[in-house]
């Protein structure tokens, strides 16, 4: 696509822009009612394990973010194989024998654990997602769409856009440590299997975006491939856990530009407060990654990491291709009686994809959150050059509330962003916001309904608004 066909987009765009109508409104009127209606049985029936699971110290209804084990670690976000066994065993300790049907599973978990220093996480998530509309009907908007997956090297869906999609991801995730069990110097091999798959919709969650006319995803993670070994890996820490390393196939994005809840599986699932699209990561891929602690509360994560790897492939190009992702952050993580923090600045540089033809970017994000009680407010600002990435800046904050009503490990998220994109020329700014209600029915299960709101939809050149409603459900034994 050339310079003119972008400046004609860009004015066939603010042409067909029209002022938001009643009927919109009526429409986010609806999905509102359907929000706030869809939450009172979930609330009730969970009611007194959440009153239990108050009474049990360290667990995940109870402790600071981030927390002392997720400082000691090379994986610091709430996604990462580490952190996802941490918070699960917190979850079985309070599972209460005599009410469960998984108990042969547990008793197996718990045999491997103390026996063979093998932990193990079975889990499943579903999202269904509706956006209030569609990119502009007709030939038009058919050939802009299919122009847009091909500038984001997208394979397009058949037929015409829609207005929902239904996804669900399926995992197994474990981890063995072979070196110092009980030591803080442990050394132990991580992996992670997933089938990640459409639910009786024509598209993943995480397209639809570009059906709706959304600039970012509204449902990060939440694609389409079979199933693959998305982590395998070993790490090692050293000096008492003050320094460490992972190596082989992995996920840069719970390594780096850390925050508590920046997991599409139970938090918020809008790319702006997760993801972030202001920096060129990698796909699961090889790479070598590294954190270092000259004192207790600073730290330096550094690592590099394959930019042609994926979920189905290996980890051949990594030697072959020579094309990678190099980051390095560095952090400070505080420490207060009324709760923990974290403030960091990543810098990282991306380089040019030949196999895809995208460009080499670089950029660097500043981000931090800190906890106040049961609030814990957050900050992420984003920069990136040179054409990898979708967004040139990103600014995004918000917060998270836990023990909503009374039931501690119900929370709520709610957060506000702003993005330029990269190609300013021809793309509008987006506005986007999303709110949240994780309603915890056990400690391995979870419901949470939510609203997105994007405002100035660059890719819709019909719509000024656009409303997405999701409901999501997550198990995890």
């Amino acid at each position: 696509m050339d310079g003119e066909e972008h400046n004609h987009r860009y004015t066939v765009q603010k042409l067909f822009r029209r002022p938001h109508g009643s009927a919109s409104i009526m429409r986010a009127v609806f999905l509102a009612i359907v929000l706030i209606g869809s939450l009172p049985y979930a609330w009730s029936c969970s009611a007194v394990a959440q009153v239990r699971s108050a009474e049990v110290p360290g667990t995940a209804a109870s402790r600071s973010v981030p927390s002392r084990d997720q400082r000691a670690s090379v994986g610091r976000g709430p996604s990462d194989v580490t952190q996802v066994l941490k918070d699960q065993e917190r979850a079985n300790a309070k599972l209460e024998p005599n009410l469960s049907v998984l108990q042969r599973w547990y008793g197996l978990n718990d045999h491997l654990r103390d026996a063979h220093n093998l932990d193990l996480v079975l889990a499943y998530t579903a999202v269904y997602q509706r956006a209030s509309e569609d990119i502009v009907g007709g030939a038009q908007g058919v050939r802009l769409l299919l122009d847009l997956y091909d500038y984001l090297d997208l394979s397009p869906p058949p037929g015409t856009p829609t207005k929902e999609a239904a996804g669900g991801i399926a995992e197994f995730t474990g981890s063995w440590t072979v070196i110092g069990a009980n030591s803080p110097n442990r050394g132990s091999f991580g992996f992670s299997i997933e089938s990640r798959h459409k639910l009786g919709t024509l598209i993943p969650p995480q397209n639809l975006f570009l059906d709706a006319g959304a600039y970012w995803p509204t449902a990060i993670a939440f694609n389409e491939f079979d199933l693959s070994v998305l982590e395998l890996y070993f790490e090692q820490y050293f000096a008492d856990g003050a320094a460490g390393f992972r190596v082989g196939k992995m996920n840069a994005f719970p390594i780096y530009d850390y925050m508590s809840l920046k997991n599409p599986k139970t938090d918020f699932l809008n790319a702006a407060f997760n993801l972030n699209p202001a920096i060129g990561w990698p796909s699961f891929a090889f790479g070598v990654a590294g954190i270092v602690r000259p004192v207790e509360q600073l730290y330096v994560i550094a690592g590099i990491h394959d930019v042609n790897g994926g979920p189905t492939r290996g980890i051949q190009t990594f030697f072959d291709n020579k094309e990678y992702f190099k980051a390095i952050e560095v952090g400070w993580d505080s420490e207060f009686d009324f709760g923990n923090g974290n403030i960091h600045v990543l810098f990282w540089d991306t380089d040019r994809r030949s196999s895809t033809k995208t460009p080499g970017s670089r950029g660097l994000t500043i981000g931090g959150e800190q906890a106040y009680g049961r609030l814990l407010p957050f900050f992420r600002y984003g920069y990136s050059e040179g054409g990898g990435t979708p967004l040139r800046h990103l600014v995004a904050g918000g917060i998270g509330l836990k023990g909503v009503l009374g039931r501690p490990n119900d929370a709520i998220g709610a957060a506000l962003s702003w993005g330029e994109p990269i190609n300013n020329q021809l793309f509008v700014d987006q506005k986007a916001a999303e709110i949240y209600y994780r309603i915890h029915i056990t400690e391995q299960v979870a419901f949470t309904p939510s609203l997105q709101y994007v405002k100035d939809p660059p890719l819709n050149l019909a719509e000024n608004e656009l409303y997405l409603f999701s409901i999501r459900g997550r198990a995890a034994f």
